[in-house]
């Protein structure tokens, strides 16, 4: 065999090595892609469901909030009365609290004038 009938056998068997990888590579490919067709497949369905919870989960949202706007409203007049109340102690309150600070001061005064040896 000459040189020359080496190298194409060379060639030949690189030829066929390079051919069964491509063929390994395309195989494995050609799996990927038919796992990708199942996905696909189910994805209507599955987005089908997703989108029915999601319409019943906002139903049932608006529902609640209904409801706790309806209660708000049952509360609002208590909150408005214990706001009064709290207004009318304060404005109670405030003279007494002035009254008793008057009263401190004075007797501090007085004991301040007692205590001085003058």
């Amino acid at each position: 065999m000459s040189l020359t009938g080496i190298g194409v056998l060379l060639i030949g068997v690189a030829f066929l090595v390079i051919a069964v990888y491509l063929a390994w590579t395309l195989n494995n490919l050609a799996n990927v892609l038919r796992g990708i067709e199942k996905t696909v497949e189910q994805m209507p369905q599955q987005l089908d469901d997703i989108f029915r919870e999601t319409g019943q989960m906002l139903s049932q949202t608006n529902v609640t909030i209904s409801e706790v706007n309806d209660k708000l409203r049952t509360l609002s007049p208590l909150f408005y009365m214990v706001n009064d109340v709290g207004e009318m102690s304060r404005k109670l309150t405030t003279p007494l609290a002035r009254f008793s600070v008057n009263m401190n001061k004075k007797a501090e005064k007085k004991e301040e004038q007692g205590a001085d040896p003058r």
